[in-house]
């Protein structure tokens, strides 16, 4: 029988890096937009701030890496440069969303495997990150109520005010934060140490559950379900909860919300054209594997020939990056699926329930991942990269690990 490794002896997380980090997860649901297909998101300010106070804190755990990180990371350096190739220069878009995005990502993955040491640093930086999207929506939710009411102009909506946004700017990248504090925030609340209780569980229930409704997103709704399909699997009870909770606020919220609510939803949740649109980008996503089907037409190739992009990760990896970018992709995705359900096994009992959030968490982003391009949404990245130091975690305590990582 394995022995399990004491931490009297552990190392506690510097102050400053766990500050920032928690800082970072605190403003990811703020972005604002300052110009022509750029946005300003102050939680990026907080990467700098790491790097120019807090880089020699930053740490490598060999662990919470794997072979598929860098086999991204070539991914993209090799298709920008297959891109620069083809049309003589690389679009200021991809250079700054795509490329820049994956070093800040792998930035923010790097600080957060680096500011855990132990399981309440994870259950601290999930419960500021939840927090903080659940105040935010509620703000932006009573807003979307309001406007409705009162006919207002809603700041938190975008399509006329149709669709709740927050301060994400796109419904369905807010629908998709929404779905991950809620996964986390619902399957790690049960258990000896919850990680909400039961009056800040309901908050918290009744905000994101409303954000995600009123997103109208349908990408969102599908992470959802996905979520809580996983949870039947391993926690019916913690779904049944959810879905009972829907079911009684249902009535109540239609009510409130009166006769001329029900066709706007009928409207925005069936939304054909937009659907069969969806199909047709990823029929010409096929069409364009098959013209370059190794290495894909380069980074940004897709978004330059059809004047949009994918709106699927699976379909953007294979048309931009081949099959080796799209078998890469899955590997990478595969990894954290694979470490968090080996982190929710052997995580101590106390433990489990926020091992299982992020494990939900990852499921039901993978699930947005098929209506939007989400792999640089910074949300996924947290949830990454608490997975990967919750199986350090698990790992050091099945005495696979040396205490310092």
């Amino acid at each position: 029988m394995t022995s399990l490794v004491t931490f009297e002896n552990v190392p506690r997380p510097a102050g400053v890096l766990s500050i920032l980090v928690a800082a970072y997860a605190a403003l990811l649901p703020y972005q604002f937009q300052v110009g022509v297909k750029f946005n300003f998101a102050p939680a990026d300010c907080l990467l700098l701030l790491i790097l120019m106070l807090a880089v020699g804190q930053l740490r490598f755990c060999g662990k919470a890496w794997s072979v598929w990180h860098l086999a991204i990371a070539l991914t993209f350096v090799a298709g920008s440069f297959v891109a620069a190739l083809r049309f003589g220069t690389l679009d200021r878009y991809e250079l700054l969303n795509k490329d820049a995005g994956l070093v800040m990502s792998f930035l923010a993955y790097a600080a957060i495997t680096s500011s855990v040491f132990e399981w309440e640093d994870i259950r601290r930086i999930a419960h500021v990150f939840t927090w903080s999207v659940v105040i935010q929506n509620g703000v932006a939710v009573a807003a979307f109520l309001a406007a409705y009411s009162f006919h207002t102009v809603n700041p938190f909506a975008r399509y006329d005010g149709s669709r709740l946004s927050g301060l994400l700017l796109d419904p369905n990248a807010y629908g998709g934060l929404l779905v991950a504090a809620l996964v986390i925030a619902e399957s790690a609340s049960w258990g000896p140490a919850p990680l909400f209780r039961q009056g800040s569980l309901w908050a918290s229930r009744v905000s994101l559950g409303l954000g995600i409704l009123f997103t109208f997103s349908r990408s969102a709704w599908i992470a959802l379900g996905l979520g809580l399909l996983l949870l039947c699997v391993l926690r019916w009870r913690i779904a049944g909860r959810v879905m009972a909770t829907g079911l009684i606020v249902a009535p109540l919220l239609l009510a409130m919300m009166g006769p001329r609510f029900i066709p706007i939803l009928e409207v925005m949740a069936s939304r054909p054209r937009q659907v069969e649109g969806r199909f047709e980008l990823i029929h010409d996503a096929l069409i364009a594997f098959g013209r370059h089907p190794l290495f894909g037409g380069g980074i940004g190739s897709f978004r330059l020939s059809e004047g949009e992009v994918a709106h699927n990760s699976a379909m953007w990896f294979l048309a931009d990056f081949g099959i080796f970018g799209l078998v890469i992709f899955f590997g990478f995705m595969g990894w954290f699926f694979t470490t968090g359900w080996f982190a929710y096994r052997f995580a101590p009992v106390r433990e489990q329930p926020v091992a299982l959030g992020l494990l939900v968490a990852q499921t039901a982003m993978l699930g947005l991942a098929m209506g939007i391009e989400a792999f640089n949404q910074r949300h996924w990245w947290l949830v990454l990269g608490l997975i990967a130091a919750a199986y350090s975690l698990a790992l050091r305590r099945m005495g696979h690990l040396p205490t310092q990582c």
